[in-house]
């Protein structure tokens, strides 16, 4: 007489305990998760933005029973990518780029079409330090709170080597031109004139800086055999107009803000030819 009451607490037991199992077995389908770092939106502008894609799909099958997305940080309250000089912390994104919220570290959204297109968003107050910043997150499809399928999904970003280069604030009223293509007139051409000027470099690597002058000084415009020869010093270091400087600038992963002076030491303009005289002197700054 007491066997079947032993069966009959057993089935009960198994009933009770195993509905999100049930529920799981269930929802079935295919989930696949992709960053693809070539879709990396990057934006200039007081500070620089980064979005970086997380696109989901799921069959059919998945869409018809499962009700969510969750987005799940891995070892930490917050999207975490690893850096060459510091961690960077990322915010979820909607297709529209509106802020998804957390509770303690998971991000939770409707799933409401086979592709679902998220972004997450990192920022910084200037050029990111050059090199990879990688991150990881899990992508689970959720059903009434009972997950159904899940993926890991590593993410990277990579900054590629920048420069930008502008003029210093003294040299604006005095210097022509602009985005790297500057115009100077030094007026009347006496012996020893001198100019001076600035410029600011902005870089998220180490460079080289290579400093030539085309004609090698300063040429006539009609009588090429005429050519006045000066001084260009540049930080710290003195030239004549027909040598080339290089220089090297290293330093560890980060972004410096650098001001370089310039300055033009005329030589003997004495018995030259009357005319205009013009020089190209190029400053080229290769990252490395």
């Amino acid at each position: 007489m007491k066997q079947p009451t032993v069966i009959m607490l057993l089935t009960a037991l198994l009933l009770l305990c195993c509905p999100a199992q049930a529920k799981k077995n269930k929802c079935k389908g295919s989930l696949a998760v992709d960053s693809i770092a070539a879709d990396t939106i990057e934006e200039y502008s007081n500070r620089v933005k980064v979005f970086i894609p997380v696109k989901i799909k799921v069959s059919n099958s998945l869409l018809k029973c499962a009700d969510e997305i969750w987005i799940e940080t891995i070892d930490s309250n917050n999207i975490r990518f690893v850096g060459p000089a510091n961690n960077k912390t990322g915010k979820l994104l909607d297709h529209r780029f509106k802020r998804i919220k957390t509770t303690t570290g998971i991000f939770k959204t409707a799933l409401i079409d086979s592709q679902t297109q998220l972004w997450i968003k990192l920022t910084h107050y200037s050029f990111f330090p050059a090199g990879h910043y990688n991150g990881k997150i899990k992508v689970s499809v959720v059903s009434d709170n009972t997950v159904v399928d899940e993926q890991l999904i590593d993410m990277t970003y990579y900054s590629a080597p920048k420069i930008s280069i502008s003029l210093d604030n003294n040299s604006r009223a005095k210097v022509s031109g602009n985005n790297g293509n500057y115009q100077i007139d030094l007026g009347e051409l006496v012996n020893n004139a001198r100019f001076d000027w600035g410029i600011k470099v902005l870089s998220n690597s180490a460079y080289d800086i290579v400093l030539d002058s085309e004609y090698n000084g300063l040429r006539h415009e009609t009588n090429t055999s005429a050519l006045i020869g000066y001084t260009v010093g540049f930080d710290g270091v003195k030239i004549p107009s027909s040598e080339q400087l290089t220089k090297r600038y290293d330093f560890a992963a980060s972004v410096k803000n650098t001001w370089f002076g310039f300055s033009f030491v005329l030589g003997n303009v004495d018995l030259m030819p009357a005319g205009n005289y013009q020089d190209n002197l190029s400053l080229t700054i290769y990252p490395h």
